[in-house]
């Protein structure tokens, strides 16, 4: 038991990314935990605290005395209702049994004084000989992903920053298109390809701020970054990724939706900004490129579309939102070679 945490403990502390850590915490908990459920929830804040659930791992032995896992099983209702009613005291290590009579140890990994992520581990039998195990190997967790959460965080806003940027795109490419080769069953026995909305990434430029440290000094500007990066994390969903690049530069990655909700949202945000009064400075606007990505698509490749749109719309007025694909359609950018390098007209 002791070399299965400690290489456990290991794998979990070679991850670079908060994201898979989580991955890692539920493995080496199925690993020497009897036959259980495990739910790794989300920390949200905005626009009201919650905890959603993302990833489940189910674990069984089967009539062979051999482990089997599961991934992504639906979490039970009764599990998640009991999460919900009892926010408030999910603060700290709690055991108890759902109206199903299932028993669970929770553990919540803080961050700031916030509940970051949450560890649910529930089986049939007691827990109660595993509880020491359970608490060490959450510690660690939580200790290395403060360690984490610093190194992937910008200072001032909290926001993802430019170094992540990568990691995380690459692993949201490669699920799109993992989703999209596995495709579903329908009538025939025939498998057809998932007909998955795309992700999205966007740039947003804040409108002439070298004018607001100019006017305002680098203080207030401080503050009207800080203060986008909060109407940020209302407007745009938990699961999408906010990124500050360095100065008045911001990046969203869109988990799959359509391009008309992808606008939706942006525009929404624009018009949030536009109608919120900055302390001091007043108003603020900002202009916003995006551009569709695709599972085959280098990063940089995609950060310079949504890059192109983004000027586009600094040319034409700011204050607006211009679609890559959009301003190809209409022949104002153009492709220039197989790299996928454009020139405006």
């Amino acid at each position: 038991m002791t070399d299965k945490v400690l290489d456990s403990i290991v794998e979990i502390t070679s991850q670079r990314d908060s994201s898979a850590l989580g991955i890692s915490i539920l493995a080496t908990i199925a690993e020497f935990s009897p036959t259980c459920f495990i739910t790794l929830y989300q920390g949200v804040e905005f626009p009201t605290r919650q905890l959603n659930p993302i990833h489940t791992l189910t674990g069984k032995e089967d009539e062979n005395g051999i482990k089997q896992y599961l991934w992504e099983k639906p979490i039970p209702q009764a599990y998640k209702k009991y999460v919900d009613d009892n926010l408030l005291v999910l603060t700290k290590l709690s055991v108890y049994q759902t109206e199903d009579d299932i028993h669970h140890v929770f553990i919540p990994i803080i961050n700031e004084n916030k509940v970051v992520y949450a560890i649910d581990v529930s089986s049939e039998h007691r827990l109660s000989k595993y509880l020491d195990t359970l608490v060490a190997v959450a510690k660690v967790c939580e200790n290395f992903y403060t360690v984490l959460a610093t190194s992937e965080r910008d200072t001032l806003t909290g926001l993802l920053n430019r170094r992540t940027y990568e990691s995380k795109l690459t692993s949201l490419l490669s699920n799109q298109y993992t989703r999209q080769r596995v495709g579903i069953q329908r009538p025939g026995n025939v498998r057809h390809p998932l007909d998955l909305d795309y992700t999205w990434l966007a740039v947003v430029d804040i409108d002439h701020f070298k004018q607001v440290n100019d006017k305002f000094g680098h203080i207030y500007g401080d503050e009207v970054l800080l203060v986008l990066s909060q109407l940020m994390r209302q407007v745009f969903r938990e699961n999408d990724l906010l990124f500050r690049f360095g100065g008045e530069e911001f990046v969203i990655i869109f988990e799959p939706i359509t391009k008309e909700q992808a606008e939706t949202a942006l525009n929404k945000f624009i018009n949030v900004v536009r109608n919120h009064k900055f302390p001091m400075v007043g108003k603020v606007t900002v202009s916003i490129g995006f551009a569709k990505i695709m599972s085959t698509d280098h990063p940089t490749t995609i950060l310079d579309n949504a890059d192109k749109a983004l000027y586009y719309a600094k040319e034409n007025g700011r204050d607006c939102l211009y679609s890559f694909e959009n301003l190809i359609e209409q022949g104002l950018v153009k492709a220039v070679n197989i790299e996928g390098d454009i020139e405006l007209f």
